[in-house]
């Protein structure tokens, strides 16, 4: 009989053990599905929290009116912004840090006066926006001051395709998953800004807008300079941080460019810097972190050697202005003319 009670108490323990197992995986589950619950629902921008996001009070395009031409939706989380479309004045909007869809995004389209949109970390795969009514019919004299802008920096597009605002001066895609840039200049005859940085581009080949005037690049894996003979108005080109071991790419047709920033590239000969002698205008260099600068600094102090680089840049191209950090100055053109 004590070894019956013995048993029957070891199997009722065993069966409160699987009892509470079985509760505690169900609260478990149960808290997991809750969670992914929770990351999944939706988010919805409501009409009086849209009205405590408004600011800058200005006159209206269309009628001598005032009202709220700014709204700042930013970090809110959301995931549905229809109700924007009741401010129909509003020119400016920042939806940035949300979980907006591209599809989510495109709601904008309909806004009429609409002349800025910032989209920043968001969950967008496609910059792909019709052309938006005020971009495309409101003359420029009756625009603001203030440059058109589209910035959808830190989400997940792969390519650049679909953006054609006829207005558009300014174009931020930094930090996406961009690997091809197919840019249209027809549909976009006013682009003056491009930013492409922290992408996954390896030329620069198809970034074919001649209204360009500025192009940063940096953070991304180019090996060859291709296409900027196309960029004629170029004045600033940034391409710090890729993987260029050699100057191939440069034309005079890049006549208008003044700066260049090759920081941190894979160019081992300073000969290399001969071909950019082409770019008649070319007023500062940033050529810092190349390893053609450490072999220098390894056969003198590194002081005496990067000064000793700086002379030889300036015998290769005496109209700097600026080189690296520091601009250039007289004593040092007059030591290149004495050798």
């Amino acid at each position: 009989m004590e070894e019956e009670s013995y048993e029957q108490k070891t199997e009722e323990k065993l069966a409160e053990r699987v009892i509470f197992d079985e509760e505690d995986q169900f609260k478990y589950e149960s808290t997991i599905s809750l969670d992914e619950t929770e990351q999944n629902k939706l988010r919805v921008l409501t009409h009086n929290e849209a009205g405590e996001c408004l600011h800058t009070l200005g006159k209206c395009i269309a009628l001598h009116e005032y009202a709220y031409l700014s709204l700042d939706a930013s970090d809110r989380d959301l995931t549905d912004i229809n109700v924007i479309l009741s401010f129909r004045h509003v020119r400016h909007v920042n939806v940035s840090g949300n979980r907006l869809t591209s599809e989510a995004l495109r709601v904008l389209e309909a806004m009429p006066y609409l002349q800025t949109l910032r989209a920043d970390r968001n969950c967008l795969i496609s910059a792909e926006l019709n052309s938006m009514p005020y971009l495309q019919v409101i003359p420029v004299c009756k625009m603001s001051s203030k440059m058109q802008e589209l910035s959808l920096n830190q989400n997940k597009l792969r390519d650049a395709a679909g953006i054609h605002h006829r207005l558009l001066e300014r174009l931020e895609l930094n930090h996406n998953d961009i690997c091809t840039v197919a840019i249209d200049p027809q549909n976009l005859p006013n682009l003056k800004t491009l930013e492409l940085r922290g992408n996954a581009l390896v030329s620069t080949t198809e970034i074919c807008c001649p209204t360009l005037t500025q192009l940063f690049l940096a953070e991304n894996q180019i090996e060859k300079i291709e296409g900027l003979d196309a960029l004629v108005n170029l004045r600033t080109l940034h391409l710090r941080n890729n993987k260029l071991a050699n100057l191939d790419g440069f034309t005079e047709r890049c006549h208008s460019l003044k700066y260049l920033n090759l920081r941190n590239n894979e160019i081992s000969r300073i000969s290399e810097l001969e071909k950019l002698s082409c770019l008649s205008n070319l007023e500062t260099l940033i050529i810092l972190g190349n390893p053609f600068l450490k072999k220098e600094a390894k056969e003198e102090e590194e002081k005496e050697a990067r000064q000793e680089y700086r002379y030889i840049i300036l015998t290769i191209l005496p109209k700097l202005k600026r080189i690296d950090k520091d601009p250039v100055l007289d004593f040092e053109r007059n030591e290149v003319k004495l050798r």
